[in-house]
């Protein structure tokens, strides 16, 4: 396969779509992350773009993210030209002897993306999909050693595609934001995966939890991660993701947090659950919480083609 090359973003017509080129292959195959919840607006797919830069950039990963929302947001959060081509998820779970190879685009070093678009006949043939228990690890079986993590970011909703995402992780992670109704929904959906995996005879998924828009400042905020706390235990994680507009000045630029000039809470918050979700410990002093956020400066992202 010809080796790949750097390109400024919109210095390439994205129409033809992009290839990766597949590094080192390994003996272990990937863990796959699902993150869920069947309320949207909750944060799940902003977590999932900026969990794949920290693992890369930070930690060395190499990172496949493979987008189940038709909606497409995971890769457009870290793209900043639209794609359009016809190889995406949807398509890639109807084809019967598929090529993942050929679905993946390059988004960053280490950062690789199966994007997704909404395409009626595509759809409504994924919901008419049986229930396999196996679907996505199958469809991806060639490329599941030349990465160390697949993030699968799903639909809102309790629907087929969330299910398959879910079916394939190895942990689900529910990303919770405060609010009245959290609690309950999160409970139907850790319902709802007990019922889908006894359906398909395999053990539950390990299921996680990660609190995002936290701001300790606010009471009920605070009560809220107590009362996840005592339900949950270690199964929430420590790190909370807080309250910041850096998030979304990131992703309008098509960047995660830690790649604005300046140091934030998003880069903070999202290197430490990095660092949890890995095992590894905390460094004390690194990307410290700043008491004082200065604007970034964002620079355009870059887009790997294939020369």
């Amino acid at each position: 396969m010809p080796e790949k090359s750097y390109a400024p973003a919109g210095m390439a017509d994205p129409r033809a779509g992009t290839r990766y080129t597949s590094g080192s292959a390994k003996d272990k195959q990937a863990t796959i992350l699902a993150f869920v919840n069947q309320k949207g607006g909750t944060g799940k797919t902003t977590t999932a773009q900026n969990l794949a830069v920290c693992f890369a950039k930070l930690h060395g990963q190499r990172v496949l993210c493979v987008d189940l929302d038709p909606q497409g947001n995971l890769g457009d959060g870290l793209l900043s030209i639209p794609l359009t081509t016809t190889k995406t998820t949807d398509r890639l779970l109807l084809v019967p002897k598929v090529n993942a190879a050929e679905y993946i685009i390059s988004l960053r070093p280490g950062v690789d993306l199966i994007p997704n678009r909404f395409h009626r006949e595509l759809h409504d043939g994924v919901d008419r999909l049986p229930n396999r228990g196996d679907l996505l690890r199958k469809q991806l079986s060639q490329v599941m050693t030349q990465y160390d993590y697949i993030l699968v970011d799903t639909p809102a909703g309790l629907c087929k595609s969330t299910r398959i995402g879910i079916d394939a992780a190895d942990q689900v992670i529910i990303v919770l934001s405060c609010g009245k109704y959290a609690l309950r929904g999160m409970a139907a959906v850790i319902d709802w995966i007990s019922e889908n995996s006894a359906q398909v005879g395999k053990a539950m998924p390990q299921i996680k939890l990660v609190m995002n828009n936290y701001d300790e400042r606010r009471r009920y905020d605070r009560e809220f991660k107590h009362e996840v706390e005592y339900i949950f235990g270690e199964d929430l994680y420590q790190t909370q993701i807080r309250t910041t507009v850096r998030i979304v000045e990131a992703s309008a630029h098509a960047m995660a947090a830690i790649e604005l000039s300046q140091l934030n809470t998003a880069a903070t918050d999202f290197s430490r659950l990095s660092r949890e979700i890995l095992g590894l410990p905390f460094k004390a002093g690194a990307l410290s919480n700043a008491s004082t956020e200065t604007e970034p400066q964002p620079k355009p992202a870059a887009l790997k083609l294939v020369s």
